[in-house]
Order: structure tokens, then C-alpha cells, then sequence
């Protein structure tokens, strides 16, 4: 993996994540809470995200073969996941990949840092397909260890816009959340066609031109 392919991995990771589209959720999972609360559930649903996608690195591809399941497969499968994700984005929806309408009912203000803010919110289903499709592409030791800070970098990231949500919200507003969001979908969609083209080319070599 060279310095390209960790900028892609960790803008592809970002966009996933996708932190402005988690602002909704943590302020309606803080609305109850005083500032210091606030914050602290930030914090511990940064921290919850980057132990996620840490597991997600080292753990993913062994159970991806413990399965027998093969990388083009999962690159197809990982594809239209974030396809999906990506279609919510561009028409400023919170998709039910990352949150059913049963799990948006049991989320209370006073405990939601973790579940589902952290996972399956931002850590969800797209996420951690993001990472186990990296971690099988690149598959060395120093790669792994390459993947494993731009999830770090990741969740840090997330840690300081969700510590500072309500001034985010206020900054941007919910349209300019939205433009965010279309724009990242944008990108992601465009992640997902390549994820999905390399695992068909790689199931059926006769399709590479």
C-alpha cells in the first residue's frame, strides 16, 4: 500500500462514516443531556467506532475465510451495500442499513453513545464492509497496520465533530448538512460502481478489457 491507497482508504472510510449525516442522531440522542453530557457521548461513541473498525481489520478477512467466502464475492456484495448507503445520501435520507425504524424506537437520551450512534449508525453494515474489502487488498502486515490508523484517524475525526455537534448544527444547518451528505454520495457511489466492477472482473476475467 502506498501513500494513494491510504489517502483513498481513509477518505473512502470517512465518506462511509459519513460524520455530518450522525449529527441528527447524536443530537437527538443528547437532547436531554447538559453540555458536558454531551460531549462525553461524543467522545464514547468516537472511541466505540475506532475499537469497531480495529476489530473489523484484524478479524473481518479470517471470518471472511472461515465462511469460504472469497474476496470478489464480498467486493460485489460490499458494492451494493454502499451503493444503497450512497442512493440514501443523494436524496438526504438516513438509510435503513445503518438503522431500522424498530431500532430508531429504542433509542433513549440518557444511553445511545454506543447502540446505536456508534454501531450501526456510523459503524454500520458499509463501514465495516469498507475495511475488510481494504484489508483483503492489501493483506500484509504493514498494510493491516496502514488500515488500522486511518481507522484510528478516522474515529479521532469523528470524535471532534460529534464533541462539537450543537456548534456544527448551528454553523451549517440542516440544508447544509444535506449538501454534504448529496456530496458525499456522490462519491461513494463512485467507490461502490469500482468496488463492484473489480469483483466481477476478478470473478469473470473474459469481462477485462
Amino acid at each position: 500500500m502506498d501513500f494513494s491507497d491510504f489517502i483513498n482508504n481513509f477518505i473512502a472510510l470517512l465518506v462511509v462514516t459519513n460524520p455530518l449525516s450522525a449529527l441528527p442522531a447524536v443530537l437527538k440522542i443528547t437532547k436531554n443531556q447538559s453540555l458536558p453530557e454531551k460531549k462525553k457521548t461524543g467522545i464514547t461513541a468516537a472511541l466505540a467506532v475506532g475499537i469497531i473498525l480495529l476489530i473489523a481489520t484484524w478479524g473481518g478477512s479470517p471470518l471472511l475465510k472461515g465462511f469460504g467466502i472469497k474476496l470478489p464475492a464480498f467486493q460485489i456484495a460490499g458494492g451494493l451495500v454502499l451503493l444503497m448507503l450512497a442512493f440514501s445520501m443523494l436524496n438526504a435520507q438516513e438509510s435503513t442499513i445503518k438503522q431500522t425504524a424498530e431500532e430508531q424506537k429504542e433509542k433513549r437520551p440518557d444511553s445511545g453513545a454506543i447502540v446505536p450512534l456508534a454501531i450501526p449508525i456510523i459503524a454500520g453494515p458499509g463501514a465495516i464492509s469498507t475495511v475488510i474489502l481494504h484489508t483483503n487488498q492489501h493483506p500484509g502486515l504493514f498494510d493491516q497496520i496502514l488500515v488500522s490508523f486511518s481507522a484510528i484517524l478516522v474515529a479521532f475525526v469523528m470524535g471532534i465533530l460529534l464533541y462539537s455537534a450543537s456548534h456544527l448544527e448551528k454553523i451549517f444547518g440542516q440544508t447544509g448538512i444535506n449538501i454534504f451528505n448529496r456530496i458525499g454520495g456522490l462519491l461513494l457511489a463512485a467507490i461502490a460502481i469500482q468496488s463492484i466492477t473489480n469483483g466481477l472482473i476478478d470473478s469473470f476475467p473474459s469481462l477485462k478489457i
